[in-house]
């Protein structure tokens, strides 16, 4: 369903990860943690095709549809419910 192959990443001198291979099956569900800093927004990003990465491939079987939580969720400001004080 869907493969990293070697995906290394680092902004100027600084490496995030290297050489990451990971391959998850259809009926697989994961979690990410680790410390902040350590790539995992990154590594995310590389996966839905929003950020490239320095080395490697992502391969996705067709039809595949990733679900994946932001951080920090954009929500359109006429959603937003204002706090009163």
């Amino acid at each position: 369903m869907l493969t990293l192959s070697e995906i290394s990443k680092a902004y100027g001198g600084r490496v995030l990860f290297a050489d990451v291979t990971l391959q998850l099956n259809r009926e697989d569900r994961i979690g990410l943690v680790g410390p902040n800093g350590a790539g995992k927004s990154t590594l995310f990003s590389i996966i839905l095709g929003e950020e490239e990465a320095d080395a490697g491939k992502v391969m996705k079987e067709r039809n595949v549809v990733l679900g994946y939580v932001r951080e920090a969720p954009q929500i359109p400001p006429q959603l937003q419910i204002p706090l009163q004080p």
